[in-house]
């Protein structure tokens, strides 16, 4: 290891909670009791639950009794995805979903595929967007489910999620939709009214929230079957006692995204364009996805001409710089991200892919520092590169 500063540019993987959320958690490490019992400790562990959902809800133009915590931002996804197909079999067994959507969704759709329950993927642009008639497309006259992804976590493509929901709704109204906003909810608007779907997933880097929690928007009235059920937590949509100090401190991110969430965002796009310019000044190198402006705030997603990406991340982290191999959750071991094959992006460039990510406290120092360390890390890789075995 590095005896040099360290420099995080993997928000994406995680980011240390603010100061006021540390506090809020370790305060509420003190409720021990279940938060639906009936007596005094359990009724303060209920309050602080509900405080911070209703702060969860505000986040998003939601009410709060249509928000449940999870455990994290995966069990958020299966739980709506399962949740809604499950609640609905009338409706069809066909689901739609492109390669873009978080490994976890395709999991589950493969593994639904296997008892007979199809699902088609969805074409995305050379810049990970979602283009509406192409989602309506895909679609079938049994398909019951369709899933959104808002912003996507590796290579920061944003979509248009109104008019991607006003697509599906033209082509078969009762169609169910789950919207994938943990890669932005905190960074980015997400009005869940507008949005016009059934079931939003929000937690994670993006909010700054603890590691543990996440939540799940449920529109009013949509039927869903829990993932873990059996007893009445959280409505009966959610069985379970919950993790009261990581909820409290979800609650504390919440209100201060609501709060900081246009400053933080343009800061960080301000940052991640200052990040390209010096990885784009090393050559041969490339942007996967949307421009910097137009993207995840914060999210930089590369390829570097003449070095594996995997090779890159590792030496980095002995350099003291922290990024992940072309995507903050899944480790790739030597083959091409199913991200940028679907985008388009073919080797030796999809071989060669870093996501950087710009966190809440990351300095244009920090970033100065890191690209002085990818200069010399790349410049020596390529240079073994060169020189042969």
């Amino acid at each position: 290891m590095s005896d040099r500063r360290a420099v995080d540019l993997d928000a994406a993987g995680g980011v240390a909670p603010s100061g006021a959320v540390s506090a809020a958690v370790a305060e509420a490490s003190r409720l021990w009791a279940f938060e639906t019992g009936v007596h005094d400790a359990a009724a303060r562990a209920g309050e602080a639950v509900e405080a911070a959902r209703a702060d969860v809800a505000a986040l998003i133009g939601a009410e709060p009794e249509d928000v449940l915590f999870t455990s994290s931002p995966a069990e958020s996804r299966v739980t709506a995805v399962r949740g809604l197909l499950e609640a609905s079999p009338g409706l069809g067994t066909h689901a739609v979903a492109s390669a873009l959507e978080h490994p976890v969704v395709t999991w589950t759709l493969r593994r639904r595929e296997t008892d007979g329950h199809p699902w088609t993927g969805c074409p995305v642009g050379e810049d990970g967007r979602l283009e509406p008639a192409a989602v309506a497309g895909t679609m079938r006259d049994d398909t019951a489910l369709v899933c959104v992804y808002h912003g996507q976590e590796d290579v920061g493509a944003v979509n248009d999620v109104a008019a991607v929901v006003a697509a599906v709704r033209a082509r078969r109204g009762d169609a169910r939709v789950h919207v994938d906003a943990c890669a932005t909810a905190g960074l980015l608007p997400v009005d869940v009214t507008a949005m016009d779907a059934d079931a939003v997933s929000l937690g994670g880097p993006a909010l700054g929230c603890p590691g543990g929690v996440a939540a799940l928007w449920v529109r009013p009235g949509a039927r869903m079957v829990p993932l873990v059920g059996g007893t009445l937590q959280q409505t009966g949509r959610r069985a379970g006692s919950l993790n009261v100090p990581v909820v409290v401190g979800m609650g504390v991110a919440a209100r201060e995204a609501r709060a900081g969430m246009a400053a933080d965002a343009a800061r960080r796009t301000a940052l991640a364009g200052r990040l390209w310019a010096g990885l784009d000044a090393l050559g041969a190198v490339r942007l996967n996805g949307p421009p910097v402006g137009e993207r995840v705030p914060g999210n930089v997603q590369a390829s570097v001409g003449g070095v594996l990406g995997e090779t890159l991340a590792v030496t980095l982290a002995a350099h003291g710089v922290a990024v992940s191999p072309g995507s903050a959750c899944s480790a790739l071991a030597g083959k091409a991200s199913p991200v940028l094959e679907a985008i388009g992006v073919e080797a030796p460039w999809s071989l060669g892919s870093v996501l950087f990510t710009v966190g809440p406290r990351t300095t244009a120092g920090d970033v100065d520092e890191a690209l002085a360390r990818i200069g010399e890390v790349v410049r020596a890789l390529r240079a073994q590169s060169l020189a042969g075995p």
